[in-house]
């Protein structure tokens, strides 16, 4: 697959500049990331249980905390008050950048048919991400090169499916209810930067009226939610994928009518349970069979995202085994929880202090950005040190091959040459257009090649 981006190795010398560099490309967030415990990777283990708890001090809210609108701004897209003149007009070299990420995005997860070249609605997210990138970067305390990928979001609609089971409520006192709806706030706050339709809830146990459940996107509507959940039961997670998300998709693409390809995420706490065991792989694999024989939408049409709250180790070694399976895994990208993934990222080398919105970025553009996502690390020999949940051993990231979209030139982090740091939607597919790009594997799998001394899930087979 190329060189891998290093989210940890880039050299910097700017803290105030997310555009340059200083020697740790985190360190724009360390003051958030202090507040997981010292440099000692066991205090930061002790303390990272759960999303940190400076986001429960009424003056520091949650929503503030990791990269929410601050109190009395409902609406998450709209620019802080006070917060200086309207931004002026996109700088076209900027915009020409936002349109190359796009185009790479579009090219690695085989959208081709949802954007073809040219495809006004590219132009349109580019022209929105000039001016809301550097808002989400200062609200999230991201380095510029990271925020740029947010934009890839733009191309999707998302919908996130909840696990509302009763260990939601009973374990760690609550507190998984707490971490959940602090990835929901995030969640609708980044999908809103790029279109106005919000996002889509489902859950696992209770149906709640389509009103409240469609076009989220502040967070009062996030409160009205959640207000009419009650976290009880098993947790169903293979057959309501398919029953209340997946069946959808499917009944849209059928009758022509799916008009984005599909990000879903889901969060649990657990394994499956009150279900066949191979309910969730069953799911997948049926869906995304179906979509690749319609060539008008392709595979591509639906990605997958699992992403764990709380301390559960069956729900680690659930997911384990379905990032590993031979026929699911590399359709989806599996992301542990903060615990797990600040703990092995202190222990790596150098230490890094994973924030909490950097493990959200992972958890948003996992499915479909390769360098966040490491279901291709099987390939690539054993697991990186505490197994599931740790850092990749060798460099994040490397493009999808040359092509449609050709990616930008250079590393990770670097703009195309002559354009400035990266910073409406269109409508129904055009018709039947083309099959995955050269030495592109198929969806969801990685180009040739896996990156010199990645990791991944211990061996299985």
């Amino acid at each position: 697959m190329g060189s891998r981006r290093n989210l940890m190795a880039s050299p910097r010398n700017n803290t105030d500049n997310p555009n340059n560099h200083t020697d740790n490309p985190l360190k724009c967030l360390d003051n958030l990331s202090n507040n997981l415990g010292n440099n000692s990777s066991d205090n930061r283990r002790t303390a990272s249980r759960r999303l940190p708890n400076h986001m429960d001090n009424p003056n520091t809210t949650r929503a503030r905390a990791m990269g929410g609108p601050p109190p009395g701004q409902p609406q998450y897209g709209a620019p802080p008050p006070g917060g200086g003149p309207p931004p002026g007009p996109a700088n076209p070299a900027q915009v020409q950048g936002y349109k190359q990420t796009l185009m790479s995005a579009v090219q690695e997860n085989n959208l081709q048919n949802f954007y073809p070249p040219n495809s006004p609605a590219l132009d349109q997210i580019a022209q929105r991400a000039s001016h809301q990138i550097a808002q989400l970067c200062q609200r999230w305390r991201l380095p510029q090169e990271i925020g740029n990928d947010v934009v890839k979001l733009g191309l999707f609609d998302i919908v996130l499916y909840i696990d509302d089971s009763g260990s939601m409520q009973f374990e760690e006192n609550g507190e998984r209810i707490k971490d959940l709806r602090l990835i929901l706030e995030r969640v609708a706050y980044a999908a809103t930067l790029f279109d106005d339709d919000g996002i889509s809830v489902r859950f696992m146990n209770s149906l709640p009226p389509p009103q409240v459940t469609e076009h989220i996107k502040t967070e009062q509507q996030i409160e009205q939610l959640m207000s009419q959940i009650q976290f009880k039961g098993l947790t169903p997670m293979g057959s309501h994928l398919k029953e209340r998300v997946l069946d959808e998709v499917l009944r849209n693409a059928r009758g022509g009518q799916l008009r984005k390809p599909v990000l879903v995420i889901t969060i649990t706490d657990g394994q499956p349970a009150g279900e066949p065991q191979n309910a969730v792989f069953e799911a997948i694999r049926n869906t995304t069979s179906e979509l690749s024989r319609m060539p008008q939408y392709g595979p591509g049409a639906v990605q997958f995202q699992f992403a764990q709250v709380g301390n559960d180790e069956k729900a680690r070694e659930f997911l384990s085994k379905l990032d590993q399976d031979p026929q699911v895994g590399s359709l989806v990208d599996c992301t542990s929880n903060y615990e797990n993934e600040s703990a092995e990222m202190a222990r790596s080398n150098p230490p890094v202090d994973l924030t909490p919105e950097l493990w959200l970025v992972k958890l948003l553009l996992g499915a479909i950005d390769n360098s966040y996502d490491r279901k291709d690390e099987k390939a690539g020999g054993g697991a990186p040190p505490g197994g599931y949940g740790g850092p990749p051993g060798g460099q994040y990231g490397g493009g999808p091959p040359q092509g449609y979209g050709a990616p930008p030139p250079g590393q990770y982090g670097q703009p195309p040459q002559g354009y400035p740091p990266q910073g409406g939607y269109g409508g129904p597919p055009p018709g039947q257009y083309g099959a995955p790009p050269p030495g592109q594997g198929g969806y969801g799998r990685p180009p040739p090649g896996p990156p010199p001394g990645q990791g991944g899930y211990p061996p299985r087979y």
